[in-house]
């Protein structure tokens, strides 16, 4: 089941407030960096996607056996705002 709220079917003047709404970056409360990107060719039109800074992990197998593990910091898709 997929979580929807009302925010989506609202206007984007009504966003004006929230950096979900509009292009541009900004750290949070928490310390946390994000960045918006609004009516590009990922987005479509009349809509914006956000991406965190997020620190991602990862596995490699080695041929001999066991993993080498790695982490990095990347961008990671977490939203995405539709306007009416």
């Amino acid at each position: 089941m997929a979580l929807r709220t009302n925010l989506p079917c609202m206007a984007r003047s009504q966003w004006s407030a929230n950096p979900l709404g509009f292009a541009g970056a900004w750290t949070g409360a928490d310390g946390a960096r994000w960045r918006t990107e609004c009516d590009t060719p990922a987005t479509g039109a009349n809509a914006c996607r956000s991406y965190r800074l997020t620190t991602v992990y990862s596995a490699e197998p080695r041929p001999t056996g066991g993993y080498d593990f790695a982490q990095d910091n990347q961008w990671v898709f977490n939203n995405i705002v539709m306007f009416r």
